[in-house]
């Protein structure tokens, strides 16, 4: 049985980034969600992280074990992600159920304004817009604990695929030179 103290540790690594994403994302949501720009550099910036920090712990852990199978490090992978993606799902339950109870409706309201503007901008028909009004919620930015968890099962999910590719490239042998013998036919 491995050790799996690395990628725990680096499990609380993308925890603690995952909550200062999420702090980042309460104090600034007036910034964030105002503009559909900013909106998709953030995401991105969050998922790039997410995935840095599993192919980083992944990477480091087999340097440190020196050989590592495809399941040593799916299950290394797995151990960083799901401690991240707790950390993160944690941390949008908490913010608006019980630091800031009014940050569901103001960011309702923001969403809705903002959707609004960018689809007049790109031409939307008036009755597009309405449809899509229609299906903003205002339940959709009160997060319940049967919702978070949902959420982060889904994110299990999408991290187990994540987990596989990064484990099929982290676990494959490096061929060297000297494993290389040439043929001699005669």
């Amino acid at each position: 049985m491995s050790n799996y103290s690395l990628p725990v540790r680096y499990g609380f690594i993308g925890a603690l980034l995952m909550c200062i994403f999420g702090l980042f994302t309460y104090m600034f949501y007036r910034t964030l969600f105002s503009s559909f720009f900013v909106q998709m550099i953030f995401g991105l910036a969050y998922f790039a992280s997410v995935i840095f920090i599993v192919v980083w712990g992944v990477v480091t852990y087999k340097r440190e074990i020196s050989e590592i199978n495809f399941f040593k490090a799916f299950v290394a992978g797995m151990i960083i992600f799901s401690i991240t993606m707790f950390a993160s799902n944690f941390t949008s339950y908490i913010i608006p159920n019980y630091i800031d109870t009014d940050y569901p409706q103001q960011l309702y309201n923001l969403v809705k304004k903002s959707t609004a503007e960018s689809m007049e901008k790109f031409g939307a028909p008036e009755e597009e817009i309405e449809k899509a009004m229609d299906r903003i919620e205002p339940d959709q930015f009160s997060p319940t604990l049967a919702k978070t968890a949902k959420a982060y099962g889904v994110s299990l999910g999408v991290g187990a695929i994540l987990c596989l590719i990064v484990a099929a490239f982290v676990s494959r042998k490096n061929s060297s030179v000297s494993d290389i013998q040439p043929t001699h036919e005669s």
